[in-house]
């Protein structure tokens, strides 16, 4: 013991220590390295991770947009199916077919259901250039004041709207909007307008039914009047002097007529003796 006392002495002691303090910082670099490289790595693993996050988060994104478009695909298609179902109530006004000079309001179901609780308004309100026969305004009619209860598919309904010629009269107005409402298998049918300009008609025949062309009309029937009683009184003329009109027969050739012969006998003549 005594002799490691002696052995060491200052200079040994002083090496000693800085022989420890060398290991000791050698040991700390080493851990600090090591550290270092652990928190790189704690680094790379926790961007790693952020990365790994985030491609979850779109891949999360692009299957909820996914989602979101088949969702609306599913209820465009389901409301396509719904429309294609509902009824269609179309509102008109066209010449009337057996009339081209009078203008008729046509109100028809087009759609493959039953129409219910048929509502139009029309504005602004129509007023008829011919007058109210029946002293109620259009607007004021049934079909616009109480409405159709029901109407089934290609249920057409006709009204008298106006005289062709009258209604392009200075002073009347010829656009209209009409806006109708339903009820089908599905609740409500979607709403439907219809802008309406009849100045579109003017230059048509129903717009140019002048006075001129109503004369040239007349008197084009009465020249097809006259030669049809012409023709009548011709047809009496002939049945009541005899010439009727009967199936024509060839004459009977006289050969062959019975008891008739057209061959003649023909008697010998006397020859006088010669000589």
């Amino acid at each position: 013991m005594k002799d490691v006392i002696d052995w060491i002495n200052v200079e040994r002691l002083s090496v000693l220590v800085a022989a420890l303090a060398l290991l000791g910082i050698v040991y700390s670099w080493r851990s600090a390295q090591a550290a270092k490289s652990s928190a790189e790595a704690a680094r790379s693993q926790a961007a790693s991770a952020r990365e790994q996050v985030d491609l979850g988060r779109r891949q999360i994104d692009l299957l909820l947009k996914q989602i979101t478009q088949a969702e609306d695909a599913q209820r465009a298609l389901r409301q396509a199916q719904e429309e294609a179902l509902q009824p269609m109530v179309v509102v008109d006004i066209l010449p009337a077919p057996n009339d081209r000079g009078v203008m008729m309001l046509v109100i028809e179901n087009i759609g493959p259901s039953i129409a219910r609780n048929v509502r139009i308004d029309v504005s602004p309100p129509p007023v008829r250039a011919a007058g109210d026969p029946n002293g109620k305004a259009i607007h004021e009619w049934g079909v616009f004041t109480r409405g159709i209860r029901t109407m089934p598919p290609r249920h057409r309904m006709e009204f008298f709207f106006d005289v062709g010629f009258q209604r392009f009269r200075d002073g009347i107005n010829n656009v209209f909007t009409f806006v109708v409402n339903a009820e089908g298998p599905f609740g409500p049918a979607p709403e439907l307008t219809y802008e309406i300009d009849l100045e579109v008609m003017r230059e048509t025949w129903i717009g140019q039914a002048t006075l001129g062309k109503v004369i040239q009309q007349m008197e084009k029937g009465t020249r097809a009047i006259g030669e049809l009683a012409e023709a009548v009184s011709r047809l009496d003329s002939d049945r009541q002097s005899g010439r009727a009109v009967t199936p024509h027969k060839a004459p009977r050739h006289p050969s062959r007529v019975p008891g008739h012969s057209t061959s003649r006998v023909v008697k010998p003549r006397d020859r006088k003796p010669q000589g």
